[in-house]
């Protein structure tokens, strides 16, 4: 128990020493700024890779909702449908518009997903841009101003490194347009 105490007096000691020099201070101050644009630049590229992974996923989908709305107008024609009812009758149309439904449900989520990253991207870029110009002014910085940014920068990695682990969205979280109204968005595109 002394033997702790002991030791805890001379690490508290070797600190002040330590802090009480300003270069060395600076140093430590730099230092974790430092680790932490390297930190945040791991994570803006797995932002921008999840970014990516939406926009290639949304661009896929749009063109898949191309296509299946060509086919219902194609077969509209071809079969002379006119209303909501005889649309639902023929198989294709029905098929073709039950998907439209999901594909513009996942669209929709993914529109509200890359605008996310995209923010968090804008965010994590502010704060690296923050962090060097702290760095640049570092010997005027108070221990406080570090540490209230050092807590800023942990919040908003907090909140986006999990995000970067997980699905782009989850199926589960989707609404679905009524096939009445995609049903009459096809056939005003007529």
């Amino acid at each position: 128990m002394i033997q702790r105490f002991i030791e805890n007096c001379i690490l508290a000691g070797m600190l002040l020493m330590v802090l009480s020099n300003p270069a060395h201070a600076e140093r430590i101050k730099k230092s974790a700024l430092e680790q932490k644009i390297f930190e945040i630049s791991a994570l803006k590229a797995r932002v921008i890779d999840k970014i990516d992974q939406a926009m290639e996923m949304r661009t896929g989908l749009q063109q898949h909702l191309n296509e299946l709305r060509d086919e219902i107008i194609s077969e509209q024609i071809r079969s002379s449908i006119d209303s909501h009812q005889e649309a639902l009758q023929n198989l294709r149309i029905r098929y073709n518009l039950y998907l439209i439904q999901q594909i513009k449900a996942y669209l929709s989520r993914l529109d509200g997903r890359i605008t996310y990253f995209q923010t968090g991207k804008a965010s994590l870029k502010f704060l690296i841009r923050q962090i060097t110009d702290d760095i640049a002014i570092i010997h005027t910085l108070k221990d406080m101003e570090i540490e209230k940014l050092l807590a800023r920068i942990d919040n908003v990695l907090d909140e986006f490194i999990p995000e970067t682990k997980k699905q782009i969205f989850n199926a589960a979280e989707i609404h679905l347009t009524p096939i009445e109204r995609i049903w009459d968005e096809i056939r005003q595109a007529t």
